[in-house]
């Protein structure tokens, strides 16, 4: 089918093509709203747990039990206490951060599949704002977080809260417990937080996907509906043509029939009468 004339019929249908149309942009606005909640930044830090003396300056000192102990503190870090100082050093709201780390005694890299129950929490919070991470290193003293945010800049600057908000809640307890001096867990922060967008085109790319797809597939039913119509019309046609021709024939054969019986054309249709007697 030519350019020309798939425009011919489309503008011959062009109620059906302007239904398509408004389709297609309903369904691209519907689904350019249901990304707008998706995270459009990110940021990474790293929270080395260490001892106050600094085992890994120190030859002398193993770093197996910090490795251990930094596990721990994955999981005490996505706990609501943690939690509530980072939103205060942020100036958040703590009810937009969500947290998920390590669900296991032991550290877990980060290409671990999270498991389905502890999945199934993370559903429940996919709307919260900010979405923070918090694993261990395999073989090092060290929790990597990780945020989410809707935009580059929120998310460094929860980044940013994080030590702070730990380090808060580890003296709490030190003070509390009356921890000796040698004995408490330093926290130190590697780096300045690492942060840059992400997810910035996946708006714009789902909306002209679902818009040019609904389109494409609305013009094709119509061109496909329309090839269908004329391929009945032409046998509709070609039936009335030749009908007359078909009812002649058999006009002339029944008057051959009445007049003589024992002709070809009658046995042909009727057979001998000897024939239709048996």
């Amino acid at each position: 089918m030519e350019f020309a004339e798939i425009l011919r019929i489309l503008r011959a249908r062009w109620i059906a093509t302007l239904a398509v149309v408004v389709l297609a942009i309903a369904v691209a606005v519907a689904v350019r709203a249901s990304v707008h909640s998706v995270p459009t930044g990110a940021a990474t830090v790293q929270i080395l747990v260490d001892s106050p003396d600094s085992a890994l300056a120190n030859l002398s000192q193993e770093t197996v039990p910090l490795t251990t102990r930094a596990s721990v503190f994955a999981q005490v870090m996505t706990s609501a206490a943690v939690l509530e100082n980072i939103a205060k050093s942020a100036g958040v709201p703590v009810g937009e951060i969500t947290a998920q780390g390590p669900y296991s005694g032991s550290g877990q890299s980060l290409d671990t599949v999270t498991p389905s129950e502890a999945r199934g929490n993370q559903l429940l919070a996919e709307q919260t704002k900010y979405k923070l991470t918090f694993l261990a290193q395999t073989n090092e003293p060290v929790v990597t977080a990780s945020v989410q945010a809707p935009s580059a800049a929120a998310a460094a600057r929860v980044a940013a809260s994080i030590y702070p908000g730990v380090q808060r809640y580890v003296t709490q307890l030190q003070q509390q417990s009356g921890t000796p001096a040698q004995h408490r867990v330093t926290i130190r922060q590697l780096g300045p937080p690492q942060s840059g967008p992400v997810n910035s085109s996946a708006r714009s790319k789902l909306t002209a996907a679902a818009l040019l797809g609904v389109l494409v597939l609305g013009l094709l039913g119509i061109l496909g509906f329309e090839g269908l119509r004329r391929r009945a019309a032409e046998r509709s046609e070609l039936h009335r043509e030749y009908l007359p021709e078909f009812d002649d024939v058999a006009l002339y054969t029944r008057s051959l029939t009445a007049e003589e019986p024992d002709s070809p054309a009658a046995i042909g249709v009727g057979g001998s009468p000897a024939a239709r007697r048996r």
